[in-house]
This record gives C-alpha cells, structure tokens and sequence, in this order.
C-alpha cells in the first residue's frame, strides 16, 4: 500500500510504483466538515477518481477525525473543562512542541459528532467496489488515524529560543497521563468509546475491511494505563475479535476487522519468534505478538485473520532522522541508514508477520531504488503487481 500524497493530485512516482497494488487516500475533519453537519466530499472524490485512472487496484479511504483536526467550530462550542492542551513530542510532525487543544474523547458532543461523520461518510462510499478498506475506527488517536494518544511522561526538548508562537522552546516537563486523568480519564470510559467507533464503522461500511489501530499507553499510573501497556489494546481486541477463555463473544463483523501497528522498522525482530514465545502484557513487544497472532495463528486458533503493518518512517530520509526507519544507528544497516539496506530489511522483517498488507510512507513509494524490492516483496506476499 501507498499513499495519495500531498495535494491534490497523486505524485506521479507512486503511479510509476508497479508494486505498489494499493493507495491510502485521506482527507481532515476540519476540511470535511466545516460546519456543523455539513459535508465537503470534493477533495475525497476528487482523489478516489485520479487513484481509479492511475490504475490502481485497492482504496483505502480514511477522514483523520484526531483530536489535531477537530473542526474549530466544534472546539469553539465546547466549555474549557472539555478540553486539554497536550504539547506534541514528536519532532516528525508539523505541529511539534505545539500545546494542541484536545476534546475528551469522551465528552458527548465530541463522541456524537465523530460517530455522525463515519455514518454520513459511509452512507456515501460503502457502495464503492474500488473502496475495499477503511480507516474509521480509531479512537485513540492524536494527529493521525494510528494510535497515538499522548501519554508522555518526562522531557520535551524544543527548538532553541525563540520561536513563533504557537510552538514552545527550550525544555520542557510534562506528565501527559496526570493530565488526563486530571480531566476525567478512566480506561473503561476509553474502552467504551473504542467500542461504540468500532460498531459504528462497521455499521456504516457493511461492504469494506476496517482498520483497527492497536497500541499501548504509558504505565507510570494504573488508573490511566488500566494496569498495563497493553490493557487498552487488549481490552477492544477482546471486544472486536472475541475471548474464549473469558466467555466474550466475537462481534458480528470481526471478520471484516484487521489489526494494524504503524511501528515497523528494519530491527522490529523476526514475526516467527512469537509463534513460541508470548511477551508479557506490559512488553512494547506484546503488540508485536497480537499482529502475528492475527495473521498466523497456533492452536487452539485454527483461522486465519487479518493484520496489517505500517512502516515507522521513510526508509529515504536515512540518518536525517536519526535512522528511525533502520532501526537506530545500531539497527541492521548501521548508523549510516543506507536507504536500500532498510527498505529491503523492512521488508523482509515485516512479510514475517504474514501480514495482509505493509503500508509504506510517501517518500519511499516514489523512490525508483525501491521499486524493484517493492514489487518483489508484493508478489512474495500473493499479490499481484499493476501492469505498466
């Protein structure tokens, strides 16, 4: 899988991409729904039929409903106490050491307004055949549809002073957790959102495979973690997928739900390890474990379901960023980060896992270095690369 690109119209390298068989196409809240209940689809549309005549196989359609693109019209109408400034940590978005004002995921006309948007745009795409996924369950999620709740606890180093406003310099201390619970947070109150976004995707798109982001949350307090990295995760896994052992039923659409982690880098260790070995509930490695549980199970799973991947960052960028896609600079490649070394390591370690798809970001969709390893990688996994 691929993505669109930036703009409006797709980068003519990812059309270039023959194994590149599917694009992710998105569009903000904030744009979809500039008022209340009133939708603009133009840019979506827009993008689902240039990806339809560039030849591709497979849409994936997302609108990014994160509390970073909440319409301001809905910010505007809700008191104070129904919003958080969370400062970003993470120096690959724009909006880093930026305090962005976030709406608790939990506060009614927030959680009724997003649950409108994933009806209304299911009541216009679900019959779209080319459409074959969809991005519109996520609850936890800050800047994008990933899981990616801020939960930091400890130093933000921004930029040097000064810096123009809104984004803040020098070091900072947070405790991101204290302030959510501080506002209301409780895990079952968060289990219980993720529960009724899952339902309402799936009523909404009967005819598409749905997303189910999976990660985990900061444990220094057990009130906001619900007791380990992993609860939360687990918690709606259960809810979606069912657990035998706990007598929970599995939802009626949870055949049609993948899992998906946007983590995967050229050291993330081989997938097979787990088909011997369980990490602990609190392990970064557990959500390892759950993505290769899904897409390759062991007795008593007999049924195979689906999992997805998404790469950490562009193999292209090298050691710009600190050889976030190799893995570190003691990653496989060393810290030089060759681009070629990591996007072929990713590669190899993520079709491990048996997933259904890897998801790659832009900048290495359109690297023509890549193209012949991407299309390799599609045929080994049983697909079927696009024809020139």
């Amino acid at each position: 899988w691929g993505q669109f690109g930036v703009g409006h119209d797709i980068d003519p390298g990812v059309v270039a991409n023959m194994g590149i068989v599917g694009i992710g196409i998105s569009d903000d809240w904030a744009e979809v729904e500039p008022s209340p209940g009133v939708y603009d689809w133009s840019t979506l549309d827009a993008k689902i039929a240039e990806a339809k005549a560039a030849g591709f196989q497979y849409l994936s359609l997302a609108v990014t409903d994160s509390s970073s693109q909440t319409p301001q019209w809905l910010l505007d109408s809700l008191p104070p106490d129904q919003k958080v400034a969370l400062i970003d940590p993470a120096s690959s978005h724009d909006t880093f050491c930026q305090p962005i004002l976030t709406v608790l995921p939990w506060n009614p006309t927030f959680h009724q307004a997003r649950l409108d948007l994933i009806a209304a745009m299911g009541a216009r795409y679900t019959n779209d055949p080319a459409i074959v996924a969809v991005n519109m369950a996520s609850f936890a999620n800050h800047n994008t549809q990933d899981w990616n709740i801020q939960d930091t606890v400890g130093t933000i180093v921004c930029p040097r002073c000064p810096q123009p406003p809104p984004t803040l310099c020098g070091t900072i201390v947070v405790d991101q957790p204290a302030q959510w619970l501080a506002a209301g947070w409780t895990e079952p109150t968060m289990l219980e959102i993720g529960k009724e976004m899952c339902d309402a995707a799936a009523a909404a798109f009967p005819n598409q495979n749905i997303k189910l982001p999976i990660g985990g949350l900061d444990i220094t307090y057990p009130d906001f973690s619900g007791g380990t990295f992993t609860t939360l995760c687990r918690d709606i896994e259960n809810y979606v997928y069912g657990n035998a052992l706990l007598g929970i039923p599995p939802r009626p659409y949870s055949r049609r739900f993948y899992m998906q982690r946007n983590t995967v880098d050229a050291n993330w260790g081989d997938g097979t390890v787990y088909d011997t070995y369980i990490p602990g509930f609190d392990s970064v490695r557990y959500i390892n474990y759950m993505i290769r549980a899904h897409a390759h199970p062991n007795p008593p799973w007999t049924t195979p379901r689906q999992a997805g991947l998404q790469m950490v960052g562009a193999a292209t960028l090298g050691p710009t960023t600190g050889c976030r896609q190799g893995g570190g600079p003691n990653g496989p490649c060393g810290p030089t980060c060759d681009p070629v070394c990591v996007m072929q390591a990713s590669l190899d370690v993520a079709r491990t896992y048996n997933a259904a798809f890897i998801e790659i970001w832009a900048q290495d969709d359109v690297n023509p270095a890549f193209y012949d390893m991407i299309r390799a990688a599609t045929i080994a996994m049983g697909g079927t690369p696009r024809a020139p």
